[in-house]
């Protein structure tokens, strides 16, 4: 069964309509976003305000911004995108869980009959995000799997919705990107810090070795 993105980029490629955007009329955006709105605490609006990569949003580019975003309900292992799709998307979390996974392979030349070994690397939860670098890079291939655990609810930003930002609201499409650049840094700093524990830890593995042989 095809992946939810690698329906909508079908539909693209086949000049379709993306799925309906998300369209929340203004005064009730401003209502939702207010701490005064009864049962406001889990709108859209609340929602986007407490994602810290968007904390440099005005409320009306906030607004903006959701103008050009899609909800979605996604069932109990229904798959987002899968490892080896053509990412289009950026994702945020809204509600649930979802689950990142990787491929592997159990051999190098594996037989019809022997399936590929799922590992589980993480999950995400709600503020979350995730599919940053489909937004920045053409056909940029998805290194992990992502499927929905017991159900969730994520809003999604596709390349022609950020194309088309940029077309009517350049400043709000600037700040967006620098949103972006700003979860690919921290990510990259990320990987940077855990390449070098594993280096460390490999030294040290490396001299327990050595002296082991020399006793």
């Amino acid at each position: 069964m095809a992946s939810y993105e690698k329906e909508v980029k079908e539909l693209i490629e086949k000049g379709g309509e993306l799925p309906k955007k998300l369209d929340i009329p203004m005064l009730k955006y401003f209502w939702q976003s207010s701490p005064l709105a009864r049962g406001g605490i889990n709108s859209i609006p609340r929602f986007l305000r407490k994602i810290m990569v968007l904390k440099n949003f005005t409320e009306n580019e906030l607004r903006i911004l959701s103008k050009y975003m899609h909800v979605r309900k996604f069932a109990e292992s229904e798959a987002i995108f899968r490892q080896g799709d053509l990412g289009i998307g950026l994702y945020f979390v809204y509600s649930g869980h979802v689950d990142v996974i990787v491929e592997q392979d159990s051999l190098i030349n594996p037989s019809e009959e022997e399936l590929p070994k799922a590992r589980h690397v993480l999950s995400l939860e709600k503020f979350d995000y995730f599919g940053e670098l489909a937004l920045l890079q053409d056909d940029s291939e998805r290194n992990a799997s992502v499927v929905a655990r017991e159900g969730c609810v994520l809003l999604g930003v596709f390349k022609p919705d950020l194309d088309e930002l940029i077309n009517d609201y350049p400043i709000v499409a600037t700040k967006f990107l620098q949103s972006v650049s700003i979860i690919i840094t921290n990510r990259l700093f990320s990987i940077t810090l855990e390449v070098r524990n594993l280096k460390f830890k490999i030294a040290q593995l490396e001299g327990e070795i050595e002296r082991a042989k020399t006793q």
